[in-house]
């Protein structure tokens, strides 16, 4: 390599790294919902019209997704683990919910199918007591000399019935 090409190397280089060291910087999971978009409700209401309680919607999300973060999502310890099954009504309703989600990981190519963070993006309330909440996760890429993250964005629906809210998976 040349004196001249090394030096526009490192040029680039160091035109380069504090481009993407702030597109790192910029994302960061930061407070639980805090930049995050609600539709067609108040987080923070009490929702008096008898239906779903929204003031707990907020803090049991991140419970939720903070538990399913940060670990292999195709291993049997996880696919076992009670206190992600508590959020759904059924044991088909968690199974359905498990696969789609870890074919989501596996399509997206995480590392060890993990997400390693997770971010609210929005929730919106359909009907009377239910809402879409979306989440973006990001992860490392499985891909050989992919130095950079995956992501994926989900889209849960949350039903309240019975006094707590609910999971409610697609079908797959």
């Amino acid at each position: 390599m040349s004196r001249s090409s090394s030096i526009k190397h490192l040029l680039l280089v160091a035109l380069m790294l504090p481009a993407f060291c702030s597109g790192c910087a910029s994302w960061s999971p930061q407070e639980w919902g805090q930049y995050a978009q609600y539709e067609g409700f108040d987080p923070s209401s009490l929702n008096r019209g008898g239906s779903g309680d929204f003031t707990i919607l907020v803090p049991l999300t991140k419970v939720f997704y903070d538990r399913v973060t940060a670990r292999r999502f195709n291993s049997l310890a996880t696919y076992e683990d009670p206190a992600l099954r508590e959020f759904f009504r059924t044991q088909e309703s968690f199974s359905d919910y498990y696969a789609a989600f870890a074919e989501a990981l596996d399509r997206a190519n995480f590392e060890y199918n993990r997400p390693t963070a997770v971010r609210l993006e929005s929730i919106k309330r359909g009907a009377l007591n239910r809402v879409e909440v979306r989440v973006y996760f990001r992860g490392e890429n499985a891909k050989p000399l992919r130095f950079w993250s995956t992501h994926v964005m989900r889209v849960d629906q949350w039903e309240f019935s019975g006094g707590r809210w609910w999971v409610v998976p697609g079908k797959v």
